[in-house]
């Protein structure tokens, strides 16, 4: 994967070059100030300190910026999109959280030097370590800001985050408290001018505050605009313990491939869960497919009688939010001229949106740049197999195979019944296992084989090579090998681009 390397490098040659040099600056700021001799005679750990300091003032103000949902949208709508990767936002989110850490050990432990100096080396100030560390605001809040860090760091691991989201979200919301005692972190001002007395901080709070600022704005945007009259309209029951909402909110504008975030109050007033949204703007309606798998979606299920009849004669339809929607690679799909749509399980989601708009361009004959389509969707069960068979039957009816290829996959074991079913009708004219024209394979794609085959039907051009997106929503295991096939399949001619889905 040379390309995603090549690129990967850069980032972090530029990341961490430009946090070198801030540290860099802090360090030699601190170092190289005449006003500042007597708290340098403590030495190093000082210079370290005011170094890793100064890191940890401009990451706490960036940090917020790539969680700016309707920042991010305006800024992936614009010229900016182009040239830097906005869809990596919550990448550059995670990597400025593992910058906090590093730097906040190599801060802390500069800091516990700076102390227990303070004491032996400043024994004029009359001040203990144990004071400082505990009873200065600068020691006070550092040490309640490393707590919530914990909390907020060992919830956000994906094997937690994955089993109990319910965790990660409460202990994520734990950043209000942390950002009030980061702006009151320097209010003791320890560092202080030994001619004139003033604080010689280094003013973080000037960007941060801002940013705080701007993100609690957005939040309450959010909550301002989810409020707006919203009913949910129909709940279908889906094989594959899958659930389909249909809701109906006019003041909500999408368009293919977005995706949205979903709260039921009477579930949790707090919870906010992000969706692919699954239908298009030409029905009327917005639709989500949600998996039932964890805490809130068996809760909702249950509450919106997926277990039973439906939901009880006099009980009324639980209030739904929505806030959106923001933009998606998939909503990019009409950019390339080839384009390969794969959905895996219910990662399908972006694709039924994408496919649905599609039926509806061809069916009106509107003009559009993409010229080729491949849809791939790989499913373990094959139950899920139902939940968008009257989409693809129609795409099949509609749109000619010069246009788009369906190619569905099973990866699952079948009971005995199943393989009898299928072998007694083989030679029928739909497939026995999705009533569709494409036949069915078993087993893993061959990914390689497949890239190689729309290579080879990419039509020649003069110039510049193609690109063909491959736009990609399911696990990350399977993200990683359509990368790797992506670099390995690409050549002079045809540029395989991986456009998959963050969450």
């Amino acid at each position: 994967m040379v390309e995603f390397n090549r690129r990967l490098v850069t980032f972090h040659l530029v990341f961490w070059g430009i946090h070198a040099l801030i540290f860099a600056y802090g360090f030699m700021k601190q170092k190289l100030d005449p006003e500042l001799a007597v708290l340098n005679s403590i030495g190093y750990s000082v210079y370290t300190s005011r170094g890793a300091g100064l890191v940890l003032g401009v990451d706490c103000a960036a940090l917020l910026l790539p969680v700016c949902r309707n920042v991010v949208r305006a800024v992936r709508s614009s010229f900016i999109n182009r040239y830097v990767p906005i869809d990596e936002n919550l990448y550059f989110h995670k990597w400025l959280a593992y910058s906090m850490l590093f730097f906040s050990l190599v801060h802390t432990n500069a800091h516990y030097t700076n102390f227990f100096f303070v004491e032996t080396k400043l024994s004029v100030l009359g001040l203990k370590a144990w004071m400082v560390h505990y009873l200065a605001w600068g020691g006070a809040t550092g040490h309640v800001m490393l707590f919530i860090m914990f909390l907020m760091y060992t919830s956000a691991k994906l094997d937690v985050k994955t089993k109990n989201f319910e965790m990660f979200w409460y202990t994520h919301h734990l950043f209000v408290p942390f950002y009030f005692c980061l702006f009151f972190h320097s209010y003791g001002c320890f560092v202080k001018s030994s001619t004139t007395g003033k604080c010689k901080g280094y003013n973080s709070n000037y960007g941060t505050i801002p940013i705080f600022c701007l993100y609690i704005a957005e939040r309450l945007l959010r909550e301002y605009r989810a409020r707006l009259p919203t009913t949910l309209s129909k709940v279908i029951f889906h094989p594959g313990n899958t659930m389909e909402l249909r809701i109906e909110k006019p003041s909500f504008q999408y368009k293919p491939g977005q995706y949205l975030f979903v709260n039921i109050p009477a579930v949790s007033g707090l919870q906010w869960h992000p969706f692919t949204i699954s239908s298009t703007p030409e029905e009327g309606f917005v639709s989500v497919h949600v998996r039932i798998v964890g805490d809130w979606t068996k809760k909702t299920a249950k509450l919106l009688g997926c277990y039973q009849s439906g939901i009880p004669k006099g009980v009324s339809v639980p209030e739904i939010r929505i806030d959106g929607p923001y933009g998606a690679p998939a909503e990019d799909l009409y950019n390339y001229k080839v384009a390969v749509l794969i959905g895996a399980g219910i990662g399908v989601t972006p694709a039924a949106s994408l496919l649905k708009s599609v039926w509806y361009k061809y069916y009106r004959k509107s003009q559009m740049p993409l010229q080729k389509l491949y849809f791939v969707w790989v499913n373990r069960d094959k139950e899920a197999f139902s939940w968008f068979q009257s989409l693809l039957a129609s795409l099949e009816e509609t749109v000619p195979t010069s246009f788009l290829e369906i190619h569905t996959y099973l990866t699952g074991n079948m009971a005995v019944d199943d393989i009898q079913n299928i072998a007694l009708n083989i030679n029928e004219e739909v497939d026995p296992l999705t009533e569709l024209q494409t036949r069915t394979h078993y087993g893993r794609p061959d990914w390689k084989r497949i890239f190689q085959s729309v290579r080879a039907n990419v039509p020649s051009s003069s110039g510049d090579s193609v690109d063909v997106g491959i736009f990609y929503c399911g696990p990350s295991v399977l993200a990683k090998v359509l990368g790797k096939t992506c670099h390995e399949c690409t050549d002079q001619r045809v540029k395989f681009v991986l456009r998959k889905e963050h969450f």
